[in-house]
C-alpha cells in the first residue's frame, strides 16, 4: 500500500494533483489486512481522507472477489465509471470489474415489445416522451435507465417497461438471449470486484433463503456510507402491503384475461371481488400520516378472511388450465399477499413493529423488525469471510460502541481517522446564544432572524437545513424578499437540478430537509454555511423508532444515551460534513438548538464536532474567511 499511496508511489506518479496523506495509508493498509486475511473492520473516515480509493486500491489487489455495496447510485457510478477507469489507468493491474443495479432499473425487452404493441399512458404527455424511450431501445447497449437523460423520474411507463420480478419469464422468455439483465449477472459472475449499491445488496439477501440470488456468491463485502445501513436493512427485512399492490395484482390478472381465447368463468367475478373487499380493508386504516397497528378494527379480522376467500379463489381459477409463467407469476404473487397480509394482522411476532402509513392516494401496512441484528446474524455474517463498514460519521463521542450494537459487530476491529484539512483554521463553529427553545412557536421567527444575520456575513453562499418541512416553509416564507440573494427550496424541482442552480449562483441559498444532509458535495466557494435549525433527533412518536426505544427500556437499558443521541449525533454531523470538501474550502458551521449550550447532554453533540473554534459573537464568524 505504501507503493501504491506513498509520496513517490505509483499514484504520485500517475496523478497530477495527488496529495500524500497518511490517514489513506493507513486505511489502505487496514483494510489490506481485513480482505486479505478475514476478518471484520469499521473505519470512520474523516472528510478529505480519501476513502474510497483506500478502499478500493486493497479490494483490486486482493486476489478476492469482493462486493462493494455504496449507499447511493451516484457513488455507484463515481467507483464504475470514473475512479476505476482512473485507477486502471495508473496502477499495472487488470481485472475485470461489474457493476450491478436493481432489476427495475433495466428495461426488459418483452415487456417493452408487449406495451408497444398496445400503449396505454397514465397521462398523455408520457405518449411523446414514450418516443424517445423507443428511440433509446434501439441504440442502449446497457438497458439501464439511467442513460435516458431527459425522462423524468415520475415516468409512470417506465414500470410497465421494465425488470419486474412480478413479470419475469426467465430462461423461458422469448428474449432471453438478449435480456439486458441475464446479460449484467453473466458479467458479474465473471468479475473479481462488483460495484452494487445497498438497496439491490440487501435486496438480494432477503432473496437468498427462497433460493434466489441476483449478485454471484461472495466471501468479501465493503459497505461504504455504512451509517445508513440499519435503515435500508429495515426496509428490506421488513414486510408491505398496500392498496397498490392489491390493484396492480387485479389489473395483471385482467390484462391476461384480454389475450385471447382463454377460460374467464369465474375469474372477472373473484377479481371484483378481492378490490371490493380489499378497498373496504384498506379504508378502515385511513387516517394519521403514519401510526402504529395495535388495537385492530373487529372488521378486520373478517375482512382479512374474506380477501383471503378472494384469493383462494383467485388462484383455483388460476389454476384450472397451465396458461405458462404468466400464469404461474400471477398464482405466485396471491400467495405471497395472502402470506404477508396474515402476518402484518395478526401481528404475532414480536420482533417486529407493525404500523400504517397513508400517502396521498395510497394506504401501506408494514411490519418491520425492530433489531436488525438478528436478521445480519442469520442471513449474512455466516456467508462471508470479511466485512468492511466505512463512512465519515460511524463514531459516537470517539467510538462505535453504538454502531456494534445496532449491526451485531462484537468482533470487528476498529479504526478512526481524523481529517487532513485544517479544521482549526478552515472552519469556525457558531452557536448564537439566546435563541428560543427549539420546540417553542416563537423559534421560526427568531432562527429565521439569526439566519438573516448570519448570511448578510456570509453573503449567501449557504445550505439552511431542517427537521421538518414545516420549519423549512416557514422560515422561507419570512425571509423570501429580505435577503439580496436568490432563495431556492426543496420541492421546486428535482434534488440534482436545485443542487446545480446553487453551484451556478455564487450567492444563493438553499433551503432543505433531510434528503440534503448527505450524498450532496459542492466544493469551493459556492458553500461556505451550513445553518442547522435543531438537533435531528428522530420523533419518538416514529412507529419504528417508539418500538425500539421500548426494546431498549425492556432490557433495562437508557434508549435516550444508547440510541436517540448516538443516532442524532450521526446525522448531525453528516449535515456539517457537507461544508468542506477540500483544503481550499473555507466555512461557518452553525447550530441554532439552544439545548446543545444549555441541556446536560449537549456535551455529546459537543464533543463530536469538529476540531474548530467555538463562537458566540456574530462578529466573529468573519475571520474564517478573512
Amino acid at each position: 500500500m505504501e507503493e501504491i499511496f506513498g509520496k513517490r508511489g505509483l499514484l504520485a506518479e500517475g496523478l497530477e494533483s495527488y496529495e500524500y496523506r497518511p490517514q489513506q495509508v493507513e486505511m489502505a493498509e487496514a483494510l489490506w489486512r481485513a480482505l486479505t486475511e478475514g476478518g471484520d473492520l469499521i473505519v470512520e473516515a474523516g472528510p478529505g481522507t480519501g476513502k474510497t480509493f483506500a478502499y478500493l486500491v486493497p479490494a483490486l489487489y486482493s486476489g478476492k472477489r469482493v462486493v462493494v455495496s455504496t449507499g447511493t447510485k451516484n457513488l455507484q457510478e463515481q467507483i464504475f465509471f470514473k475512479d476505476i477507469p482512473l485507477l486502471r489507468e495508473i496502477l499495472p493491474i487488470q481485472l475485470k470489474v461489474a457493476y450491478m443495479k436493481g432489476r427495475e432499473n433495466y428495461l426488459c425487452w418483452h415487456r417493452f415489445e408487449l406495451f408497444n404493441r398496445q400503449p396505454l399512458f397514465k397521462a398523455m404527455e408520457e405518449a411523446s416522451l414514450f418516443g424517445e424511450v423507443k428511440k433509446w431501445a434501439s441504440r442502449t447497449q446497457s438497458g439501464d435507465r439511467s442513460e435516458l437523460q431527459g425522462i423524468p423520474d415520475e415516468f409512470a411507463t417506465w414500470g410497465e417497461i421494465c425488470c419486474s420480478r412480478d413479470y419475469c419469464l426467465g430462461t423461458e422468455c422469448p428474449d432471453y438471449k438478449r435480456c439486458f439483465l441475464t446479460r449484467m449477472r453473466q458479467e458479474a459472475a465473471q468479475a473479481q470486484m462488483i460495484v452494487v449499491n445497498h438497496h439491490l445488496f440487501f435486496a438480494d439477501l432477503a432473496i437468498r433463503d427462497v433460493g434466489g440470488e441476483v449478485i454471484p456468491r461472495y466471501k468479501r463485502v465493503i459497505f461504504d456510507e455504512a451509517h445508513q445501513l440499519e435503515e435500508v436493512i429495515t426496509n428490506y427485512f421488513g414486510l408491505t402491503i398496500s392498496n397498490y399492490r392489491v390493484e396492480e395484482l387485479a389489473r395483471d390478472v385482467r390484462r391476461e384475461l384480454a389475450k385471447g381465447d382463454r377460460p374467464t368463468a369465474g375469474l372477472q367475478g373473484a377479481v371484483d371481488d378481492l378490490l371490493g373487499k380489499a378497498a373496504d380493508l384498506f379504508y378502515l386504516f385511513q387516517g394519521e400520516e403514519r401510526y402504529r397497528l395495535q388495537e385492530l378494527d373487529p372488521m378486520v379480522a373478517s375482512l382479512l378472511s374474506d380477501i383471503k376467500r378472494s384469493l383462494n379463489a383467485l388462484r383455483e381459477v388460476l389454476m384450472k388450465k397451465p396458461w405458462g409463467d404468466e400464469i404461474a407469476s400471477l398464482i405466485r404473487r396471491t400467495q405471497e399477499l395472502q402470506g404477508d397480509l396474515e402476518f402484518i394482522l395478526s401481528m404475532g411476532d414480536p420482533t417486529y413493529v407493525y404500523w400504517c402509513e397513508n400517502r396521498v392516494r395510497g394506504t401501506f401496512l408494514r411490519a418491520s423488525p425492530i433489531d436488525v441484528w438478528p436478521e445480519l446474524s442469520r442471513r449474512l455474517y455466516p456467508r462471508v469471510e470479511a466485512m468492511v463498514f466505512t463512512s465519515a460519521t460511524l463514531s459516537t463521542q470517539g467510538g462505535f460502541d453504538y454502531f456494534r450494537e445496532r449491526l451485531g459487530l462484537a468482533e470487528a476491529d476498529e479504526l478512526i481517522l481524523s481529517s487532513p484539512f485544517d479544521v482549526q483554521n478552515q472552519v469556525v463553529i457558531y452557536l448564537p446564544e439566546g435563541l428560543p427553545d427549539p420546540n417553542s412557536p416563537a423559534f421560526p421567527k427568531a432562527a429565521a432572524g439569526q439566519i438573516k444575520s448570519i448570511l448578510e456575513v456570509t453573503e449567501g453562499r449557504a445550505f439552511v437545513l431542517f427537521t421538518s418541512y414545516k420549519n423549512m416553509r416557514e422560515v422561507y416564507g419570512i425571509l423570501r424578499g429580505r435577503l439580496p440573494y436568490r432563495l431556492l427550496i426543496q420541492g421546486e424541482g428535482p434534488k440534482h437540478l436545485l443542487v446545480e442552480e446553487f453551484k451556478a449562483d455564487l450567492h444563493s441559498v438553499l433551503f432543505a430537509t433531510s434528503s440534503f444532509w448527505e450524498g450532496v458535495d459542492v466544493p469551493g466557494e459556492a458553500l461556505s454555511c451550513v445553518i442547522i435549525d435543531k438537533l435531528p433527533f428522530d420523533p419518538p412518536t416514529e412507529p419504528v423508532v417508539q418500538a425500539r426505544i421500548e426494546r431498549i427500556a425492556s432490557q433495562g437499558g437508557n434508549p435516550f444515551y444508547q440510541y436517540q443521541i448516538p443516532s442524532a449525533i450521526i446525522a448531525l454531523k453528516q449535515g456539517l460534513g457537507r461544508l468542506i470538501r477540500n483544503k481550499e474550502d473555507r466555512g461557518v458551521l452553525s447550530i441554532l438548538d439552544s439545548r446543545i449550550l444549555t441541556k446536560g447532554y449537549g456535551k455529546l453533540f459537543l464533543q463530536s464536532l469538529p476540531p474548530a473554534p467555538l463562537v458566540q459573537r456574530r462578529e466573529e464568524i468573519r475571520r474564517v474567511f478573512e
